[in-house]
């Protein structure tokens, strides 16, 4: 059996910590839950040629390829004696754009015969109880009530709350949901173990709670968002609901500030803490969504320190070797002194004619420390806006602290020249004196301390300093 990455999985990140009143993981990486063994035949009523198809998967909010078989006159036949992991998966056929979905439950013997072009609507499946449910109730969904709930969904969304028209349209819309959501319930009472009856089940969206005032209802939403998921049914990763609903939380649900990704995060992480699989898929899903210089949050390096030190321990991230625990231990201690909210390190490096400047020994209100390579293309663009914000600022109480890095004296002193740059210049060639001191991870970077020298900006260009300066004014 051939793998082949379609989506790059999840990395595997640790890191060592020392927070020992969460529980620790010991364990292996988690076997999924197979099912089998496989051998299903598809009939295209619309497709009588020959080509080939991929079987794409699911883990968390990725897919890959699976596999690949021949379609051969219009008849697919997939064998795999040792089974499938147990999940939801596509069928795609080269040179067309639709594809079929299928439920690998524990039974993965099954046929079925359908048009490409209309799946939903003309498939007949022998032999598979879990899709022939998955399908009746996608059709049930789909043609059923669903026009008619989009229909009063919109209506609502125009109305004028509080009308006798407004109530009547709710009351229509409630009881088309509640007949939704009885199919679930008595899907999932009556088929308590098929995966099929947990995905749809685990999919359900808390009730908005309409009687609390609106701050509220977004609160207890929340609150309830995860109660639906069976979090001891490892399948439900490998369906697209789970990173759905994953992301849902963390990207919609959650103001995109540090903090409050940080407390969504615990509040999931707290569910699964014994959970290895969701753990290991969860704790990476974070790290990597809100890696610093690659998402627009002020201070991710914050997010990912505290993740880091956490979860990903020598003891917990199980499934991660030593190198790379040590590569992630490395870069969380090289962010972690000059986060938000700290004082910022202090820097004494050599300016152009051979001089020690200190950092802190700069009397300015405001200090802006930037750290910029000659060569850096952005650099070159923002370098001339800053120098022109600072000449236009430094006699009300600003100042600029320039660190060159990754680079040589020549280069960095014919930079500053070809810039006019007349603010504080330094470089180091060997990196002793700003090493481990102001972590930059793409250049430009920009920091700003106050007047207690604590870190009030970070990740910023220039037309944003203001606004963090005039922000900390407004709290003294």
């Amino acid at each position: 059996m051939k793998w082949m990455m379609v989506f790059p999985l999840l990395l595997a990140l640790s890191c060592k910590g020392n927070m020992e009143a969460a529980p620790t993981l010991k364990v292996k990486d988690p076997e999924p839950v197979m099912g089998g063994p496989t051998h299903i035949k598809m009939v295209f009523s619309d497709f009588p040629q020959s080509g080939f198809a991929r079987i794409i998967g699911f883990y968390s909010d990725q897919n890959y390829l699976l596999d690949s078989t021949a379609v051969t006159n219009g008849k697919l036949e997939y064998v795999n004696p040792k089974g499938l992991a147990q999940g939801i998966y596509y069928i795609m056929i080269t040179g067309r754009k639709e594809f079929v979905q299928i439920i690998m439950g524990e039974d993965q013997e099954y046929e079925m015969e359908l048009a490409l072009a209309d799946p939903l609507s003309t498939m007949k499946i022998n032999g598979s109880l879990e899709n022939e449910l998955f399908y009746e109730n996608m059709r049930f969904e789909s043609f059923t009530i669903g026009p008619r709930l989009n229909e009063l969904n919109a209506q609502l969304k125009n109305g004028n709350s509080g009308t006798e028209a407004y109530n009547t349209l709710k009351k229509e819309r409630d009881a088309l949901e509640n007949q939704r959501l009885k199919a679930i319930f008595d899907l999932k009472a009556k088929h308590p173990t098929l995966l099929f009856a947990n995905y749809k089940y685990g999919g359900q969206n808390p009730k908005l709670k309409e009687e609390l005032p609106k701050e509220l209802q977004v609160v207890q939403y929340r609150k309830e968002f995860w109660d639906n998921i069976d979090f001891n049914d490892t399948r439900l990763i490998r369906t697209p609901m789970f990173g759905i609903k994953l992301k849902r939380f963390l990207k919609e649900l959650t103001v995109q500030h540090q903090d409050s990704i940080l407390a969504s995060a615990h509040q999931l992480m707290a569910k699964i803490m014994d959970k290895p699989e969701y753990y290991k898929v969860v704790a990476n899903y974070v790290v990597l969504t809100y890696e610093p210089g690659k998402c627009p949050i002020m201070d991710a390096e914050k997010l990912f320190v505290e993740m880091v030190r956490t979860y990903f321990t020598q003891k917990r991230a199980f499934w991660s070797d030593s190198l790379q625990t040590d590569a992630i231990q490395r870069r969380a201690t090289e962010m972690s002194l000059s986060l938000l909210g700290l004082k910022g390190p202090n820097v004494i490096s050599t300016d152009p004619m051979g001089k020690k400047q200190e950092l802190m020994a700069k009397t300015a209100d405001y200090l802006i420390v930037y750290l910029f390579n000659p060569d850096c293309e952005h650099c070159m663009v923002e370098t001339p806006k800053l120098h022109k914000y600072y000449l236009e600022n430094k006699a009300n109480g600003l100042d600029v602290y320039a660190i060159a890095i990754d680079t040589d004296d020549d280069k960095w002193k014919a930079y500053i020249k070809k810039n006019g740059l007349s603010w504080t210049n330094v470089h180091d060639p060997t990196n002793r004196s700003i090493y481990g001191k102001y972590y930059v991870d793409v250049t430009p970077e920009i920091y700003v301390l106050n007047k207690e020298r604590k870190i009030i900006g970070k990740n910023l260009k220039t037309d944003q300093i203001q606004i963090i300066i005039d922000r900390d004014k407004a709290k003294k």
